[in-house]
């Protein structure tokens, strides 16, 4: 890394803040995202949320994507700075490079959570920093930190790979513990940063759980594209959308599927996202992967509701994307379901595992045509007030500014 790359990035912050000036209100603010990228990191929500922000951001913010920051000189991160051999933590008089080793043993020994801090110093004029669901320890001034979260560290860990609630509560707890020691941000065990965002209101109490008082927090949808086109559905079309057929409660929405054939037999199912097995029931089409563009195009237009028995889930975008097309929800009461679906509003809740209690709310809709264009105006309404990207936009952008001031 070259020494003057410094100084290049705080030119080019001194060049923004000339041509925009400097108050608040009326100037661009350059916004540091430090969220995943894919690639480097998985493809999943969190990056799908990243690129997201950077497509349509907020009104007058400039988002630096962190890899792009790494390329340009404006941060630098990892085991390979040089503060790393001399920072010491609040509580410790242990160099840096020592307390990164001794946190890693820590999440090998299976004493923490295996999620990785991310040590990080930023050399480039920034206004603020917004941190995605990863954990970062900053070397050196920074700018105000914002902390987002889907609320799901404490589901991926306990549901998603199988950890009994019990440990992964514990794990956390200690995990905050440490964090606050370390001096280290952790969305969940440790938001100790200048503002706390979770896509749902769920992650407030899930923080209770772990002894941390996020009432503070502000509730903002990560936020999805509006529907593309009308609808051309044929009033007894379902469709599930899921990349992890199992994880996502795909053989649960076929026994589902199974038993509404039973009542109105020209019922159809699309599945869309998990590659297609040797042999697809009757009465399913199965499409396999697909871009978001052709599930807005092709897709969801031609459903009537969307059939999502998830075992796993937070936040998940497929199911504010059904929303954003209108179509009512079927979904098990667990996790983040409840707080994106309105029971007997906007879909219906029922309880995990129970085909026929999901299959008998699927019938009522696909049969009462007056109450599914009911409940498809109550989809398409509550997106647009509660998940769409304007009104995410309009949320994030009032929290960075209140922020900066």
């Amino acid at each position: 890394m070259t020494s003057d790359r410094p100084d290049v990035a705080s030119a080019r912050a001194t060049r923004h803040t000339e041509e925009v000036g400097d108050g608040v209100e009326g100037s661009f603010l350059r916004c540091l995202l430090f969220s995943p990228v894919s690639p480097p990191d998985p493809r999943n929500g969190d990056s799908q949320y990243t690129e997201d922000l950077v497509r349509v951001p907020p009104d007058r913010v400039e988002y630096v994507r962190y890899t792009d920051a790494l390329d340009s000189g404006e941060i630098e991160w990892g085991p390979s700075l040089r503060a790393l051999r001399t920072w010491r933590s609040p509580f410790s008089r242990l160099p840096a490079a020592t307390v990164r080793a001794a946190l890693h043993l820590g999440r090998r020994l299976g004493l923490l959570l295996e999620d990785p801090v991310r040590w990080l110093r930023i050399n480039g004029g920034f206004d603020l920093v917004h941190v995605q669901c990863m954990p970062v320890r900053f070397l050196g001034p920074r700018p105000p930190v914002l902390l987002s979260d889907s609320a799901g560290t404490f589901w991926y860990w306990s549901a998603g790979r199988g950890i009994a609630e019990s440990r992964v509560l514990r794990l956390l707890r200690r995990e905050h513990v440490v964090a606050r020691l370390v001096g280290y941000l952790h969305p969940t065990a440790n938001p100790a940063g200048d503002g706390l965002i979770f896509f749902i209101q769920a992650g407030v109490s899930l923080a209770a759980r772990i002894g941390i008082n996020a009432s503070s927090a502000v509730i903002c949808a990560p936020g999805v594209p509006s529907a593309h086109r009308e609808p051309f559905s044929d009033g007894r079309t379902l469709l599930f959308v899921g990349r992890d057929f199992t994880l996502k409660g795909g053989p649960d929405a076929l026994r589902v599927f199974e038993r509404v054939r039973t009542q109105i037999p020209d019922a159809r199912l699309i599945v869309a996202g998990p590659e297609r097995p040797p042999t697809v029931p009757e009465g399913v089409e199965w499409l396999g992967p697909l871009a978001r563009e052709t599930l807005y195009d092709q897709v969801y237009p031609r459903a009537d509701a969307f059939l999502y028995p998830t075992r796993f889930d937070c936040a998940p975008f497929v199911v504010q994307e059904a929303l954003a097309n209108g179509l009512p929800i079927l979904a098990p009461r667990i996790m983040g379901m409840p707080d994106l679906v309105r029971h007997a509003q906007t879909g219906y809740l029922f309880e995990p595992g129970n085909i026929e209690e999901a299959a008998s709310a699927a019938v009522e809709l696909l049969q009462n045509p007056n109450k599914l264009t009911a409940m498809r105006a109550a989809a398409r309404a509550d997106f647009e007030q509660r998940f769409s990207i304007p009104h995410r936009n309009e949320v994030l952008g009032a929290v960075y500014r209140s922020l900066v001031r």
